[in-house]
């Protein structure tokens, strides 16, 4: 099997190292390319312009990302992006490409703001601009090519992506709590093992939601982080701001892909410090809803 990584950043290669371990023959595209990399054939081409491509692809994973996050980045991405590669692999643009595209979306496709469950079939009409791009992207997509997936991939943390635990360990955090404000998220490591899973999968869905398995009250996220690392814990301050959504991965589940880190308390364990001993069994109780 021959794959396309197009935007080979933290996710796309942490998706690469899982195709080279099945045996894939793996080519990566970014702006610039890193040649230390031996396993990787590379490719240097900005997406926002028309390309060339050197190889013929079977399977294609666009997990590009803007580098404005404005509406005209976003544009230039996953509109643009996309047509730009589709050109490529495809000169004939009136018929479709006939292979594997595999599109890294966003759950912002979802309005949802009252705590309601949410996955493939509920109606997407998403309100800000990221969600409406990228959810045009998808149909793009779809467009030119039948055996198109889009994967809507909630909030990615990992190794690298310390942004929220920074933000605790300053302090001064404040947070709501009734009605709690809903959050999804998926470890980058499991985001990378599913597109790769993806590639191979027989009769795949044409969408699916990857988050974890627990949707999770942001107030009890940051209360588990603090005590964690030992920072202090936010500041309950209830509004009337919505609630978000609850986004059920249970498409995920029932294609046989098997998550890692199935909440945010076993990724967080993998990258925070550990905390003193016996208050980490302590907290393992604490919070989260699971998926029904």
């Amino acid at each position: 099997m021959r794959v396309l990584v197009a935007g080979a950043g933290d996710v796309g290669l942490a998706a690469a190292g899982y195709l080279l371990a099945g045996g894939a023959e793996v080519t990566a595209l970014r702006r610039s390319v890193n040649t230390s990399d031996d396993a990787l054939q590379w490719i240097a081409a900005d997406l926002g312009r028309p390309i060339s491509l050197p190889v013929e692809p079977d399977v294609v994973i666009f997990c590009a990302s803007p580098d404005r996050r404005d509406e005209a980045g976003y544009r230039r991405v996953y509109i643009d992006g996309v047509n730009h590669l589709f050109d490529a692999l495809n000169p004939m643009p009136a018929s479709p490409w006939p292979g594997r595209f595999i599109l890294v979306s966003s759950t912002a496709v979802y309005a949802q703001d009252r705590g309601e469950w949410v996955d493939e079939t509920s109606a997407a009409s998403p309100r800000r601009f990221n969600g409406r791009i990228l959810l045009q992207a998808e149909r793009v997509a779809a467009e030119r090519c039948p055996g198109a997936i889009a994967v809507r991939a909630g909030g990615i943390y990992g190794p690298g992506r310390m942004r929220l635990i920074r933000m605790v360990r300053e302090g001064g955090l404040t947070v709501q709590a009734d009605p709690p404000q809903f959050t999804n998220r998926i470890h980058r490591d499991d985001l990378a093992a599913f597109l790769a899973y993806l590639a191979g999968l027989q009769q795949p869905h044409p969408v699916y939601c990857a988050v974890d398995d627990g949707p999770a009250p942001r107030h009890e996220v940051l209360a588990w982080l603090a005590r964690r690392i030992g920072a202090p814990a936010p500041v309950i301050r209830n509004t009337d701001a919505g609630q978000g959504k609850r986004v059920s991965n249970r498409r995920l589940s029932r294609s046989g892909f098997r998550l890692q880190y199935t909440d945010y308390r076993a990724g967080y364990r993998q990258i925070c410090p550990a905390p003193p001993t016996g208050l980490d069994s302590a907290l393992t109780g604490h919070g989260g809803t699971e998926c029904e």
